[in-house]
């Protein structure tokens, strides 16, 4: 028995140390992007892995998969093997090259040409290195510029990471590595630019919750040969469908018929562009920055997010609803040109009715500007270098609730106008009343189920702003059982307060929440935890009364 107690030990901290340590580990990671003076391009990966956990060999890294266009770009392979803890090398037979259809590109006949190349790593064992070295190299022409948005991070841990820009000499050449110390090596030598990075000891990327580049978590290599990001943007607009295309002002007057308002007509288009266009997931990368026009993407009824804005945008304007077709950028790099990788989410702004509204292809939901989030670089992709202000989200929220009882039911007036009604269930003597909200509060997002601690920043949409009042006028016959009392959570983030009192046949009720800071760091984020927690506290949000 001692012996399966001491066994029973060891496995536990066993399983302790193992979960200590990441999954796998990359002992070299390179990636070479390379633009040559003819214009074609080589983007070359090599990486060797080590793999320490089941899920690593047989899950998570069993295999890679490299996306290309056989028709203009050709893929190389250098290098594929495992050599095995004891130092035996199994290389990758033929058959374990597998070419199939990249999922994104699956229901999207017109992108069915592009392949995946899934390479099934053999003879994995714990303690094995996983080796594999590939070039994809593309035709001169068939991408315009070098155009990179990358994450750094990995999922695992990387001991040696290098990035090298290769251009030549006479081409404008941007680029950034955000969120990062590490300073290039810059050289030009024989009419050619190398930029190089060398990272050591890259952590793996958080698993934590809204962890973004913007928000300072993740490091971001953003580069491009545009001579401008207006020369970028220009790339995109010219294969917009010009206004006054004449298949579209059909569609637009089919689909908004009967409709008199330029509101209703926004929301038919958009929901056209929804429901009957279907969605490809392809990025602008992997399409290599090009879109199919309006007059292939109707008959096809679908499209990648780029092609849904340009049919969303042309119908617009063919509606005589003023649109103009933009980007965000969610990134603060501190840079003129982001070239078309970095491009995070693309949207339509539209003027109906003396309000302006913005769009996706993505959803039917309309949403007044001034609901975005506030820390996006914005451009205009019909006009080309034109910059976009939104307006900062006001998330403000004001509330002053009159509610009287009575043993069956709530009536409750909001802002002195909405009125509704609660029906209540008499348990036992006892009532409970469920205090009104409104549904943009921060109380019904997920922050109060993070995790009690967090390593990394997190940053908000918006900064709270939410105040309730609640004056209940209870009838005879019914007593409040809720204690009366004052509460206030202060601290570095903000202040939430509650109060109960009440006063003869009148309860009142205060709520309120101010949160400062909408970036928290994580010494601050104990004390937003706490906020969020309060904030959300059911009992806080009900009363209970007693019937007499």
């Amino acid at each position: 028995m001692k012996r399966i107690y001491t066994i029973i030990l060891l496995s536990f901290i066993a399983s302790l140390s193992l979960s200590a340590i990441s999954e796998a580990e990359y002992g070299v990671l390179s990636k070479t992007y390379r633009l040559n003076t003819d214009g074609s391009f080589e983007y070359r990966y090599n990486m060797n892995l080590t793999l320490f956990t089941h899920t690593a060999m047989n899950r998570t890294y069993g295999e890679s998969f490299i996306v290309y266009n056989p028709a203009f770009q050709e893929l190389k392979i250098h290098t594929s093997y495992t050599k095995q803890k004891d130092g035996t090398i199994i290389k990758t037979p033929e058959n374990a090259f597998v070419e199939v259809l990249p999922r994104q590109a699956a229901n999207a006949p017109a992108y069915n040409h592009l392949k995946e190349m899934v390479v099934v790593h053999t003879g994995l064992e714990l303690g094995a290195t996983i080796y594999l070295d590939y070039s994809i190299i593309s035709k001169p022409g068939y991408l315009p510029e070098l155009d990179i948005c990358d994450a750094i991070e990995q999922t695992s841990p990387v001991k040696e990471y290098t990035i090298t820009l290769s251009v030549p000499e006479n081409k404008p050449l941007h680029y950034a590595l955000v969120n990062s110390t590490v300073k290039p090596s810059v050289r030009t030598a024989n009419g050619v630019t190398e930029v190089s990075w060398k990272i050591s000891n890259l952590p793996a990327a958080s698993v934590a919750p809204l962890v973004s580049a913007v928000g300072g978590n993740t490091q971001l290599l953003i580069a491009s040969t545009y001579a401008s990001n207006e020369e970028a943007i220009k790339t995109l607009s010219e294969q917009f469908t010009p206004t006054g295309d004449m298949p579209l002002l059909s569609l637009s007057e089919t689909i908004t018929e009967h409709l008199t308002t330029n509101t209703e007509k926004l929301q038919a288009i958009l929901a056209h562009v929804v429901d009957h266009v279907g969605f490809s997931r392809l990025s602008l990368p992997e399409t290599s920055f090009r879109i199919r026009s309006t007059d292939d993407v109707n008959p096809s009824a679908y499209g990648t997010e780029a092609e849904k804005l340009n049919l969303l945008t042309g119908l617009l304007n063919a509606a005589g609803i003023q649109a103009e077709a933009a980007a965000a950028y969610y990134t603060r790099a501190d840079l003129n040109n982001y070239g078309l990788s970095g491009i995070n989410e693309l949207f339509v702004l539209a003027n109906a009715d003396g309000k302006q509204y913005l769009l996706t292809p993505k959803t039917k939901l309309a949403s007044p500007v001034d609901n975005y989030t506030d820390y996006a670089q914005y451009v205009s992709i019909t006009n080309p270098g034109k910059k976009i202000t939104l307006n900062a989200p006001d998330k403000k929220l004001e509330y002053v609730y009159s509610i009287a009882l009575s043993p069956e039911k709530a009536e409750i007036q909001t802002n002195g106008t909405d009125k509704r009604e609660q029906a209540l269930v008499n348990n036992s003597g006892y009532i409970l009343l469920s205090l009104p909200e409104s549904s943009e509060s921060i109380s019904n997002a997920a922050y109060k189920t993070y995790n009690s601690k967090r390593e990394v920043n997190l940053l908000l949409p918006y900064k709270a702003n939410e105040n309730y009042t609640y004056t209940i006028q209870l009838p005879s016959g019914m007593e409040l059982s809720t204690p009366e009392t004052t509460e206030t959570t202060d601290n570095v983030v903000g202040k939430a307060t509650y109060v109960v009192r009440q006063n003869g046949n009148l309860v009142e009720v205060k709520r309120t929440l101010d949160i400062d800071k909408q970036l928290i760091i994580p010494t601050d984020y104990a004390s937003f935890r706490a906020l969020m927690i309060e904030w959300a506290d059911i009992n806080k949000r009900r009363l209970l009364f007693k019937v007499k």
